[in-house]
């Protein structure tokens, strides 16, 4: 028999799906591939993008097969409604979760090792049983025979008309025992047909314990499972309603870089370097391969729908990051291990708060020069500040530092006007943002409602 239930390790609503989406597999397809559909969708690290959309239908298959799940999720529903400003706190839970969710995880592991040896030992102990039903039923079959031919032709006168029949003392001694050892036989034969009778019965009523046994770990498995679906799911959720507001707590933090004299008297020294960089033809991809998981100016609403004000490119950590444009790094800070969601770690190394590891850079493409900065990048990669860079020059490498559950770059593209990086680096006040604000005000700055320089541009649009 498959186990019920393996790991439910996944994220329940992506792509945009909530618990209560179409299923886009027939829900029999599901009941017939129960288990094939749980090791696809949760006994994975990370879920397929070509398997999002029905491994959402399949959790909404599951919450409808189960009141308890529905009961889990409209509670979760009513927290999520209510966590406000304190969304931080309810975040901090998260990490939390994933202890509870392994300690479930290896219950389940062992409830199925359990599972599996218990219905092993009753399928042994149903075959003893059968086998035993089968002697039992032979040895009644001869008592019977023999006690009928018992009754027709073994009665006093004939047992006598035997015994006198013999020729001899010795003849007479011998058919003595013999009928002796008839009768004992018989005894033998009713002992041991008793003895299978009373071990059928405790037999029976051992597996019909074991049977029991293993409905009610079963029961208990589908509780886990289903708590581990329920922690996902508020997870997810929570995740939904804080990168909603993760725009705004970035614009809380840093907004300038941290020693700016000491750019500005770095870039004096690169001036002559600065001079001769050339407006690129064109801009490149800041990756090679990988996938746009968010766009601009909003999250998809499978992440909450919040403010983004960038483009979420995702990779493999360790993949190379190119500068889009021949220009100079005018900021970065390093410094940052693997982050977190709510992690904020970036503020206290020069950078934004929750941007990780960054960079900050001015470039030219086209004769017009551009702002451009990015976040989230692996520790001890990231270019240092005052770098001058070609076009197609490593800048640094996809990591998944600061506020991030997953190896991606987020990039954002200022315009900045038509002026040369010198001219511009000469003029820089530090600011972060390159002058186009921070959080929802940064909405004012977008070149495609007519803002003038500097505005704000969706970064897919120059390269894809």
């Amino acid at each position: 028999m498959k186990k019920l239930i393996t790991l439910f390790l996944a994220i329940i609503t992506l792509a945009g799906a909530n618990l209560e989406i179409i299923n886009a597999v027939d829900d029999s397809e599901f009941e017939e591939k129960e288990a094939y559909y749980t090791d696809k969708c949760y006994a994975v690290d990370e879920i397929a993008e070509s398997d999002e959309d029905v491994c959402a239908a399949f959790a909404s298959w599951m919450t409808s097969k189960s009141s308890d799940l529905a009961q889990k999720k409209a509670e979760i529903d009513s927290q999520i409604s209510k966590v406000g400003a304190n969304i931080q706190a309810q975040v901090d839970q998260i990490q939390g979760y994933q202890a509870d969710i392994d300690v479930l995880n290896e219950e389940i592991s062992a409830l199925n090792v359990k599972i599996s040896e218990l219905e092993d030992k009753i399928g042994l102990k149903e075959n003893e049983i059968a086998e035993n039903e089968n002697k039992i039923t032979l040895l009644k079959e001869k008592v019977e025979a023999r006690m009928i031919a018992s009754q027709s032709t073994m009665r006093l006168n004939v047992m006598i008309d035997f015994l006198m029949g013999a020729n001899s003392f010795t003849d007479f001694i011998r058919r003595a025992n013999g009928l002796s050892a008839i009768t004992d036989y018989d005894d033998e034969v009713r002992q041991e047909l008793k003895g299978l009778i009373e071990q059928l019965e405790i037999d029976k009523k051992e597996i019909e314990a074991d049977k029991m046994e293993v409905e009610v770990d079963k029961t208990d498995l589908t509780s886990k499972a289903n708590d581990i679906i329920a922690l996902k799911y508020k997870a997810e959720e929570l995740k939904k309603a804080y990168m909603s507001q993760e725009a705004e707590l970035m614009a809380q933090g840093n907004q300038v870089a941290g020693d700016i004299e000491k750019f500005k008297s770095m870039a004096a020294e690169l001036q002559s370097k600065l001079e001769t960089v050339v407006s690129s033809s064109g801009f490149i991809r800041p990756i090679s391969g990988g996938r746009i998981s968010a766009g601009t100016w909003h999250y998809p609403s499978s992440f909450g729908g919040g403010l983004h004000l960038g483009t979420d490119y995702a990779s493999a950590k360790g993949t190379d990051i190119l500068a889009i444009g021949n220009g100079v790094v005018v900021s970065s800070s390093d410094g940052c291990g693997d982050g977190y969601l709510g992690n904020t770690c970036g503020g206290q190394n020069g950078g934004l708060a929750l941007g990780g590891n960054q960079f900050y850079m001015v470039v030219s493409v086209n004769g017009k020069t551009y702002g451009v900065r990015g976040f989230h990048l692996l520790k001890g990669t990231v270019v240092p500040t005052g770098t001058v860079v070609s076009q197609g020059d490593k800048i640094g490498e996809i990591g998944t530092s600061g506020n991030s559950t997953g190896p991606h770059l987020h990039i954002e593209v200022m315009y900045l006007g038509t002026m040369s990086v010198s001219e511009y680096i000469s003029t820089w006040n530090g600011s972060l943002s390159f002058n186009t604000s921070y959080g929802s005000n940064a909405l004012n700055y977008m070149c495609e409602n007519g803002a003038s320089a500097p505005c704000r541009l969706r970064p897919e649009t120059l390269f894809e």
